[in-house]
């Protein structure tokens, strides 16, 4: 009763070992690159608070300066 393990099961044995290394690597990339497109977001919803800002204020003043005109 010996039975030979074939040689596309070793062969696929082998493949998930291989992934199973890559795993741990692949998480930290996917960490590092989800913390940086938050970054990013944060930074250009700051940039939108402040333009939108800036035309409420420049808005203001046009509107004051048009009363007194």
């Amino acid at each position: 009763m010996n039975e030979e393990i074939p040689a596309w099961a070793i062969e696929l044995i082998k493949q998930v070992e291989r992934l199973n290394e890559k795993i741990p690597n692949h998480i930290e990339w996917v960490e590092r690159n989800l913390f940086d497109h938050e970054k990013r977001l944060r930074m250009l919803e700051r940039r939108m608070w402040i333009v939108a800002g800036a035309a409420g204020v420049i808005g203001a003043i046009g509107a004051s300066v048009w009363q007194v005109v």
